[in-house]
């Protein structure tokens, strides 16, 4: 007769998760995965497949949370003040990160996407998702005037992109607002209308 699981699918997710960004790939082992989730290895196997298929699942698990909070992006309003805004509590969330951890995709990214295809797809898309809110936003504010159109949406899209990213890896080393923010300062200097 087969056995029933008894534990949360979601929740072992969540602290794989929390397992791979804390320690990275590579340094977490199967026995730290299994003493963190609670379950043991069968049930791992089983339910997740093998530390890689469970490390995608808690990186599509992050994608999908952080996704959300770029979510923000779209609401109405002027577009200068919400990427203003946005900017300024993504550096926040970066300063207040007393563990240093940064962020999961960062560190995979820089961690597996050079020999982790899968990784690597999975960051490049989650990076195209917040770059295309980051890009209708500023088209929007664009034709409202409200951000100057010397650059066109797309090339500060990405541009936002490599200054979010840049600010998470300095924020693991230097994570003052005295030196993070005139990184935000000067991003936003390149929209001023």
């Amino acid at each position: 007769m087969a056995r029933t699981k008894c534990f949360n699918r979601e929740d072992a997710l969540q602290k794989a998760m929390t397992a791979f960004w804390s320690q990275g790939y590579e340094a977490t082992s199967i026995q730290d995965l299994v003493d963190c989730m609670g379950i043991n290895r069968g049930s791992l196997y089983d339910t997740f497949g093998d530390k890689h298929s469970l490390f995608l699942a808690a990186l599509d698990q992050y994608t999908e949370t952080s996704v959300t909070r770029s979510s923000a992006l779209q609401r109405d309003g002027n577009a200068k003040q919400i990427l203003t805004e946005f900017l300024q509590a993504f550096m926040l969330r970066n300063i207040e990160d007393k563990d240093r951890r940064g962020c999961f995709i960062t560190n995979t990214a820089i961690e597996r996407s050079s020999h982790d295809e899968d990784c690597a797809t999975r960051i490049r898309n989650y990076f195209s998702s917040v770059e295309k809110d980051l890009e209708q936003l500023i088209a929007r504010g664009q034709a409202a005037g409200e951000i100057k159109t010397s650059r066109d949406s797309a090339t500060l899209a990405a541009f936002f992109i490599g200054v979010m990213q840049g600010i998470r890896v300095v924020a693991k080393v230097n994570p003052t607002e005295e030196y993070l923010r005139p990184l935000v300062d000067v991003a936003l200097a390149s929209i001023d209308g």
